[in-house]
């Protein structure tokens, strides 16, 4: 698998816990699983930016 296969993959994973967050946002840990989807995908970038840098 490549690093872009991956990174789609974990980027699907954080859509899909932000979509279940916000169905859920009246229970308690709704808000919690969009916090998580949300930092998931911003970690994702981050990563994917450091990687593009010049070393």
């Amino acid at each position: 698998m490549t690093l872009f296969q991956s990174s789609m993959l974990l980027l699907a994973a954080s859509c899909v816990l932000l979509l279940v967050g916000f169905s859920a946002r009246e229970r308690r840990w709704g808000p919690w699983l969009m916090m998580l989807g949300i930092v998931g995908a911003v970690l994702l970038i981050a990563y994917d930016i450091y990687q593009m840098l010049p070393r």
